[in-house]
């Protein structure tokens, strides 16, 4: 039976104010001894808004005198959502509902969505034990409950209304500003310091504009005092600037306006600050004009490719085929290992070894027709001339000559064959096998060699150079769509219109993504036409596709961001190469092995050794080509602040250079979070990152 708890407090109640929602609003089931319960409050935020998890524990006085331990919990995970644990009010509460007296421990967790949408915040569960008896020496039954999964909607904040200077600040705030001397001199750096505080999530407070017309102004230290004592979060942030007077005489700093949206009165309102006066004595230093432009020098265009070339064939791990072949080339060693490991009887001798060892034998035991049978055999072996064909006058000695046996060893042979034909068909003398054992001898040293059967090892090698070979012909891609927008754009550049060029190198570098020619066009016109992104990208992805160019690396030291260090770096290796020397090593290695196998022959170690030295080197060869692709990594095109989360009022952080090269492990929506060298890493709006490879 569930019912409505009536708290009536027996301590802790006064001085704990206001009772949690948990233990108001939770409909309890009165045959537990324990309860668990979840909400969340307000169920529908603003962004930026607060809103309020709570888990309750409810214990009854019996349940928590047979606890020997305190139940364990674990809360829930709030993926999207930005949160704070807060503390337990005291040691819980004590109170009575519906007429038990029931202890009540409460966890609390500050939620803050941002972006707009409905999150889910699953169950929490609730491990307690209890003793099956009252024995000390009693066994223990674990039971486990679970809470309600609950459930936050943001909604965006409305548009009507909203101020133009409003960055994103959500809550109630008040700001006040000081100054850190109220004298100056012209040329001295003053401290202005802004505070904004108030109820809401003071690290989401974005940095509001200050514009001084006598001084120039520096952003500079952010300080943040988080209160969370409190039910609903509060505490102030502080923004200092450097200003710089460049007028001397009484100055005022004018009040800084700061825009926020307020969820409770559902309405846009701004907090001022005070206006503060200076006074700003003569200085000697000469401040320079803030707005004046830097003079610079003309500079030549630079030399652009003239031949869009081939393109670069796609990287070996991409390849379907190639993986697919390494992959099955250990297959042969493991079926010469399992198929030739029964050891095969020993082979028969052959005709010549029978006719030789013959000699030795006794004479009585040796037949005429036996003779004649393994001379024949061994020549037919030695030559491939087939006795049946042979059967006229004079066409053995036609024969042998043929295959370079001298004349008089040929007639010699033919006059054997006639006498051992009459010996072992008629009436003649007898055979002797000695004879015949050197006369073959004879024709075995005299004939032409034999040409040697095909290797086993032909056709995996033919494979090998085939791939090799084929591999840029059947990776490339076809150029003719390229090659107009190419032409058009080396013409706009020679007249001076780089913006054209550019934008015709970029079409000419979309139809030939593995062109090395379109790339550094495209970004030697971005860098005539002052767009140091696109140098930067079009640079880059040139010197991936042909990493031995040196005039593209010279190119990039042109950029002030760095271009050779970290992940921007491109090693000088042909693109290829490393790839083409593991899959040789792969690859020749196991048809050794196989070789070896077939031939039952010890292969163990050739295979450990493949596998030790191609291996690795496969791995090696595929890091290089996914470094060389850029894959994961991006360009700085619009430069701003990293924030320390995916929000624009987040706080912000340092700005990275333009052009520099970066690295991207994740993305939520809109933003990318990206890490540079240093050790720096934030959140930055995807749109002002251009990436690299093709990921």
């Amino acid at each position: 039976m569930s019912i409505l708890p009536v708290l009536l407090f027996l301590q802790v109640a006064a001085a704990q104010g206001p009772l949690p929602e948990i233990v108001t609003r939770s409909r309890l089931d009165r045959s537990r001894g324990v309860d668990f319960h979840a909400l969340v409050s307000p169920e529908t935020v603003y962004v930026g808004q607060q809103s309020t998890f709570q888990l309750g524990v409810f214990l009854d006085q019996e349940t928590r005198q047979r606890l020997r331990r305190n139940p364990e919990f674990v809360p829930p995970e709030s993926r999207a959502l930005l949160s704070y644990d807060l503390p337990e009010r005291g040691n819980g509460f004590t109170g009575t509902i519906d007429g038990r007296v029931m202890e009540v421990h409460v966890f609390r967790r500050a939620l803050f969505p941002l972006s707009a949408g409905r999150y889910v915040i699953p169950a929490a569960h609730l491990n307690y034990a209890l003793p099956q008896s009252a024995s000390f020496f009693s066994r223990e039954e674990i039971f486990t409950l679970r809470s309600e999964a609950v459930t936050v909607t943001a909604i965006d904040v409305p548009a009507a209304g909203r101020p133009p200077d409003w960055l994103g600040a959500v809550g109630i705030w008040r700001a006040s500003a000081h100054i850190d001397s109220a004298r100056g001199r012209a040329g001295d750096p003053l401290v202005l310091t802004l505070r904004i505080e108030g109820q809401g999530n003071v690290t989401l407070l974005p940095r509001p504009a200050v514009t001084i017309p006598w001084a120039n102004v520096v952003a500079a230290d952010e300080r943040v005092r988080l209160d969370s004592t409190p039910t609903a979060m509060q505490g102030s942030k502080e923004f200092d600037w450097l200003i710089t007077p460049t007028a001397s005489g009484a100055q005022r700093v004018p009040a800084v306006r700061y825009a926020f949206f307020n969820p409770f009165a559902r309405r846009y309102e701004i907090a001022m600050s005070a206006p503060l006066d200076v006074r700003v004595a003569a200085g000697d230093v000469v401040m320079p004009d803030p707005a004046a432009a830097p003079l610079t020098t003309a500079e030549a265009p630079l030399a652009l490719r003239l031949s869009l070339g081939a393109e670069t064939p796609t990287p070996f791990g991409d390849s379907r085929l190639l993986r697919l072949w390494l992959a099955l080339m250990p297959l042969p060693s493991i079926a010469g290992w399992v198929a030739r490991r029964p050891r095969k009887k020993r082979r028969a001798p052959t005709s010549a070894a029978q006719l030789g060892a013959m000699v030795k034998a006794p004479a009585a035991t040796v037949s005429a027709a036996a003779v004649r049978r393994l001379f024949i055999d061994a020549v037919r072996s030695r030559t491939r001339l087939h006795e049946a064909l042979l059967t006229q006058p004079g066409a053995w000695t036609r024969a042998l000559r043929l295959e370079g046996v001298e004349a008089n060893t040929a007639a010699d042979v033919e006059t054997f064959l006639m006498q051992a034909d009459e010996a072992s068909f008629g009436t003649g003398g007898p055979l002797h096998a000695a004879m015949a054992n050197e006369l073959f001898r004879r024709v075995d040293r005299e004939a032409r060699s034999l040409p040697l059967p095909p290797s086993p090892l032909a056709v995996p090698v033919i494979a090998i150079a085939i791939l090799f070979a084929a591999s840029g012909s059947l990776l490339a891609r076809d150029l003719q769509r390229a090659r107009e927008p190419f032409a058009v754009g080396i013409a706009a550049y020679a007249g001076g219109d780089y913006l054209r060029a550019e934008r015709y190198f970029a079409d000419a570098a979309g139809a030939a993504p593995r062109s090395a020619a379109a790339w550094a066009n495209f970004g030697t016109a971005g860098w005539a036409a002052h767009d140091t992104a696109s140098a930067v990208v079009g640079w880059q992805r040139a010197l991936r596709l042909d990493p031995t160019s040196d005039d593209l690396r010279n190119r990039l030291m042109r950029v002030g961001a760095p271009q050779d260090v970290g992940r921007a770096r491109v090693i000088a290796l042909p693109s290829r190469f490393p790839s083409a020397l593991a899959l040789l090593i792969w690859s020749v290695g196991w048809i050794v092995t196989a070789w070896q196998s077939w031939r039952r022959r010890p292969a163990a170690m050739l295979a450990l050794l493949t596998i030790i030295l191609g291996g690795p080197s496969v791995i090696v060869a595929r890091a290089f080509e996914n470094r060389l692709e850029g894959r994961g990594l991006a360009v700085i095109a619009d430069p701003t602040a990293l924030r320390s989360l995916p929000a624009l009022g987040a706080e912000g952080g340092s700005v990275p250079l333009l052009g520099e090269v970066a690295r991207i492990d994740l993305r939520t929506g809109v933003w990318a979070h990206v890490i540079l060298e240093g050790g720096r890493a934030g959140w930055l709006p995807a749109e002002r990152v251009v990436r690299l490879g093709n990921d």
